[in-house]
C-alpha cells in the first residue's frame, strides 16, 4: 500500500459533497489535518508504521511549500539512509536567518473515538529549520534535499551519538570500501562546521561507522558499547562447526574470521544478535514464511554457536532502552568496560 495515495489535499477538491465535506469529516474524527489544507485518513493514520506516517508529514509540507528544501536527518531520510526509528523533526534548511528553531507539530485530529484518541497519541512532527547559505539542492523522487553528505555531517555534529553512528553507517554503506573520512564532500562539510566541538565530534563518529552493522538496532546497540566503554565487536564473522557454515553474527568478540575455523581454543568468544521482531512478523521480511519455523531455524543456529563455545548475547529494542539492562546482558556473556567512553557527553 502506498500511504501517500491517501493524502487528501483540499485545495484539489478530492471531496465533494454534503456527507464527504472535509470539515465535517473532520469534525467527526474520520479524517486527521497533517496541517492545513492537508488530511489523512484517521483509521490509516493509526494503522501506518511510523516511518510512513513521516513519509506523509514530509509529503504534506513539501506539496503545502513547494520550494522547500530538507536537510539533516530527514535527507538521510528521504535518500534511503537507515535512521533510529523515524527522524524526531521534520528538518527544513533556509537561507535566511530569521524564523529558525522548531515550530510545534500542526497535527490536529479531532472526535470522541478511540482510533481518534489514538491518532492523538501518535501525535504528529515538529517543524525545525536550519539556516544554509547558498543551497544547491538534490532531488530524491519528488523531494529536494540538501547533499547527502551535507545532512550526514549535520547530524553527526548536533545529533544524539548513537543516531549519528546509525546514518553513519548507513552512509558508508552506500559505498563500503571508501571509509568516511576519504570522502572529499564528508571532508568538506565537516571543515566547514563553525565550531571546532562539531569538527571534533563529527571526525569521531564519522571514523566508528561499520559497513558491516545491516541494522539501525545493531548501530544502536555498538553505539552503547561505545559510551559504555565495552570492546568494539567485530561485524557479521562468518562461523563454520563439523557440520559445515553455521552463519554471521552481528557482533562478535573474538579471533579474526579466519581464525574462526579453528575451534579448539582456551577461552570463550561471546557472539551477539539483535532481534529486530520485524524478522519474525514483519510479512516484508518474513516473505511468507512461518515465523515459528523462523524462530526454530534461529534456535537450532544458536545451539550450533553454543556448542563451537560461544556465550549469545541476544539484544532487542528494549534492551537498547535500559541501559542498566544492556549493561547487565553484556556483562553476562564475559565482556567488561575496557576504556573510556567514546564520547566525552555520554549522549546517546
Amino acid at each position: 500500500m502506498d500511504p501517500l495515495g491517501h493524502l487528501i489535499d483540499t485545495s484539489r477538491r478530492e471531496l465533494q459533497g454534503g456527507a464527504s465535506d472535509p470539515r465535517r469529516l473532520f469534525a467527526s474524527g474520520a479524517i486527521s489535518r497533517l496541517r492545513r489544507g492537508f488530511y489523512v485518513p484517521t483509521d490509516l493514520w493509526v494503522s501506518l508504521e511510523v516511518h510512513d506516517r513521516f513519509l506523509l508529514v514530509l509529503a504534506a509540507h513539501a506539496q503545502a511549500n513547494p520550494d522547500t528544501v530538507f536537510c539533516g536527518e530527514t535527507a538521510l531520510f528521504l535518500h534511503g539512509i537507515p535512521t533510529v526509528k523515524a527522524p524526531v523533526a521534520v528538518e527544513v534548511a533556509t537561507p535566511t536567518t530569521s524564523r529558525l528553531g522548531v515550530r510545534p507539530s500542526t497535527f490536529e485530529a479531532r472526535g470522541d473515538g478511540c482510533l481518534a484518541a489514538k491518532a492523538r497519541e501518535l501525535g504528529g512532527h515538529p517543524i525545525r529549520r536550519h539556516h544554509h547559505d547558498d543551497i544547491e539542492p538534490v532531488t530524491v523522487g519528488e523531494f529536494a534535499t540538501v547533499p547527502v553528505a551535507l545532512a550526514l555531517v549535520e547530524v553527526l555534529a548536533a545529533g544524539k551519538f548513537a543516531r549519528g553512528l546509525t546514518v553513519a553507517d548507513g552512509v558508508l554503506r552506500l559505498q563500503p570500501d571508501v571509509p568516511l573520512l576519504d570522502r572529499s564532500d564528508v571532508v568538506a562539510a565537516i571543515s566547514n562546521l563553525p565550531h571546532r566541538s562539531h569538527r571534533l565530534r563529527s571526525e569521531l563518529i564519522a571514523s566508528l561507522a561499520r559497513s558491516g552493522a545491516e541494522s539501525p538496532g545493531e548501530s544502536v546497540g555498538r553505539a552503547l558499547m561505545h559510551l559504555f566503554g565495552f570492546p568494539e565487536p567485530k561485524l557479521q564473522v562468518a562461523h563454520y562447526d563439523a557440520l559445515g557454515f553455521v552463519g554471521r553474527t552481528d557482533y562478535y568478540w573474538g579471533q579474526s574470521e579466519a581464525e574462526c575455523a579453528v575451534h579448539s581454543r582456551e577461552r570463550l568468544d561471546p557472539v551477539g544478535e539483535f532481534d529486530g521482531w520485524g524478522k519474525y512478523f514483519r510479512r516484508t521480511m518474513t516473505r511468507g514464511e512461518d515465523p515459528r519455523e523462523i524462530i526454530r531455524r534461529e534456535k537450532r543456529r544458536e545451539n550450533r554457536l553454543l556448542g563451537l563455545g560461544h556465550p549469545v548475547l541476544r539484544l532487542d529494542w528494549l534492551d537498547l532502552e535500559r541501559p542498566a539492562q544492556f549493561r547487565a546482558k553484556l556483562r553476562a556473556v564475559g565482556l567488561r568496560p575496557t576504556g573510556s567512553a567514546a564520547m566525552a557527553d555520554k549522549r546517546s
